[in-house]
């Protein structure tokens, strides 16, 4: 694993090879054997998005216990890289189709430190993704297509590599066109253990509101 970037200074940073690209990939395959039926079409997790042009596929850790497994296996080493104490709050899957963006947006509490990792490209091309140099102000309700005058930095990863934020702060998100016919990403976000957003840990109010809609 090598850092690139300073995340203390700058509010985010590349980690090169989180995970072996292997690992990554064989969770894909896992949540695609397991998810998908015989076809992988992921049918029933497709969602209309505000943050892209199109439904994605997208599944919440919730659904799908390895990845809750996979974001509380990583928290240590989360935690030595952002140099805080953290706990894990909620995780996501999602796949991007060929042309697919990602509009620039800051996200909820529960993201008070978060990674996106590659899972797999299909056909091997880097897609970055994109990060406001200078942190918001506060949250940010515009879902732009393009940082305008604002500078950025474009990270790009292979399967494996992750980009390290801070969610809440720093607005992110794909503003070129994905160049796969469809590519494969796991995001994973934590909360400072007695910090402002510590009553977001295990993102215990997503999932009393989730169990509630179960029972209804």
């Amino acid at each position: 694993m090598k850092v690139h970037g300073d995340y203390e200074t700058d509010g985010y940073a590349l980690i090169e090879g989180l995970v072996p690209a292997e690992v990554a990939s064989a969770l894909l395959d896992s949540l695609a054997a397991s998810l998908g039926g015989p076809d992988n079409r992921f049918g029933p997790f497709q969602s209309q998005e505000m943050l892209t042009r199109r439904p994605t596929i997208e599944i919440p850790g919730h659904s799908f216990f390895p990845l809750l497994t996979f974001l509380w296996g990583l928290t240590p080493i989360v935690s030595q890289l952002t140099g805080r104490d953290l706990l894990p709050s909620f995780d996501y899957f999602r796949i991007y189709q060929q042309g697919d963006i990602c509009r620039l947006h800051t996200d909820r509490p529960s993201s008070e430190h978060s990674l996106s990792m590659t899972l797999r490209y299909s056909d091997d091309q880097i897609w970055p993704l994109d990060i406001a140099r200078l942190p918001s102000d506060g949250p940010v309700s515009s879902l732009d297509e393009d940082f305008g005058a604002e500078d950025y930095d474009s990270l790009e990863m292979k399967p494996g590599d992750a980009v390290l934020y801070r969610g809440v702060e720093r607005r992110h998100g794909r503003v070129t066109p994905n160049p796969n016919r469809s590519s494969a990403h796991l995001f994973l976000h934590y909360v400072e253990r007695g910090g402002r957003f510590e009553d977001h840990a295990f993102d215990a109010a997503r999932l009393a509101e989730v169990r509630q809609q179960r029972r209804a």
